[in-house]
């Protein structure tokens, strides 16, 4: 089976994700960004505010102050849940085929013409085309492969484009994924967690197009791990999460992850051609960037184990030290302070030194909070 996957992989792995960029871009900042899709269950949606070239950082603006809903055409409002970093959750249940969808957000603005008499803050509201939700089929598999031992672990997806025919078939996707993995510190300190689980989300744009396949399957690659990255060395898990999205969505968003290919940064400054279905409903002439599809969410599982014998580990150091050893080694009078690269093993107890180790020995990056579906 692996082998026929692998086959069907590089057939179509030079084939599925196409991007243009349109001519005479005009780059503004401070433009409302959004992003997500509307979707069943729950409804994940992030504000933003495009950047200047000459921003220090190129970090994103998040707007967390705005009012958040999904409408339905039957009237039916669904108010968001502000969280944190600019994301709004909105459990919006099961999406209805025959009814549409849309973003309706609104957001407060201080009215900085009126300095000596202020007045109430300026509203501006913002509206999605409503849409009828696309179907969304079923991941196929998510694999890993790894072409020999050393080389990278590359996870992958693949899938069967719904429809029975080309009038009807959905054609391109939009997949993010959730990473999990625990992590056993190679020097137990007491006090300390022994076992510690991280996550991370991915912030990359990963779209498909199954306007060309090999014997029906879409398969793209979704990352690539080092086989010494520490979330190989006992249990990985990665969630993918697949949408269809419309042929309009797809050819925004490929402009987007082009555009931001070429300044560095998703948050760069947005070309205004890169207008999507969201309109500023309160002034027409207030640009907005953002496309919002309505789809269902399908979703599947990987896990990479200990077992799989595909972590190398590092040739790491993990000699204890006293004070005495880092003066010699760092030919000093001045220590402490000690160097950021050690951390203490061991307190100073009944006249003996205290124990030092490079940090990467001991270190548990996460939480020792053991996520509750964990499967060990």
């Amino acid at each position: 089976m692996k082998n026929n996957i692998l086959c069907l992989f590089c057939l179509v792995l030079c084939s599925c994700i196409t991007s243009y960029l349109p001519s005479g871009i005009n780059q503004v900042a401070d433009i409302l960004v959004v992003e997500g899709t509307i979707t069943d269950n729950e409804t994940d949606i992030t504000l933003s505010r495009s950047v200047n070239l000459t921003a220090d950082d190129g970090a994103p603006h998040y707007v967390n102050d705005a009012r958040v809903t999904v409408e339905c055409d039957d009237g039916t409002q669904m108010t968001a849940e502000p969280l944190d970093n600019g994301r709004y959750a909105i459990q919006t249940g099961k999406l209805s085929f025959d009814r549409q969808y849309r973003l309706k957000i609104a957001i407060d603005a201080a009215d900085s013409s009126q300095v000596d008499s202020p007045r109430p803050a300026k509203t501006y509201e913002y509206s999605s085309d409503f849409s009828y939700p696309l179907a969304t089929s079923e991941i196929d598999s998510v694999f890993w492969m790894q072409k020999s031992k050393g080389e990278p672990v590359t996870i992958h997806v693949s899938t069967q484009p719904s429809g029975d025919n080309a009038n009807n078939a959905v054609l391109y996707y939009l997949w993010s994924y959730v990473e999990d993995w625990e992590i056993i510190p190679l020097l137990q300190r007491w006090g300390y967690p022994s076992i510690c689980y991280n996550e991370k989300k991915n912030s990359d744009l990963l779209l498909g197009s199954a306007t060309r396949t090999v014997a029906g399957n879409l398969i793209d690659t979704l990352l690539a791990i080092d086989p010494s990255d520490a979330k190989l060395s006992e249990m990985y898990r990665i969630t993918v999460k697949q949408n269809a999205i419309s042929k309009q969505a797809y050819d925004y968003l490929s402009n987007i992850k082009k555009n931001a290919r070429q300044t560095g940064s998703i948050f760069s400054p947005i070309p205004l051609e890169l207008v999507g279905n969201i309109v500023c409903t309160t002034d027409p002439a207030v640009p907005v960037i953002g496309y919002v599809d309505v789809s269902t969410t399908t979703t599947k599982q990987l896990y990479i184990s200990r077992s799989d014998n595909v972590y190398e580990p590092p040739s790491w150091d993990c000699q204890t030290y006293t004070t005495d050893d880092l003066r010699r080694i760092y030919n000093t009078d001045q220590i402490p302070p000690i160097p950021p690269e050690y951390t203490l093993y061991q307190e100073a107890f009944y006249g003996s030194s205290a124990i030092y180790v490079k940090n990467h020995c001991v270190e548990c990056d996460g939480t020792s909070q053991k996520p509750d579906d964990w499967p060990n």
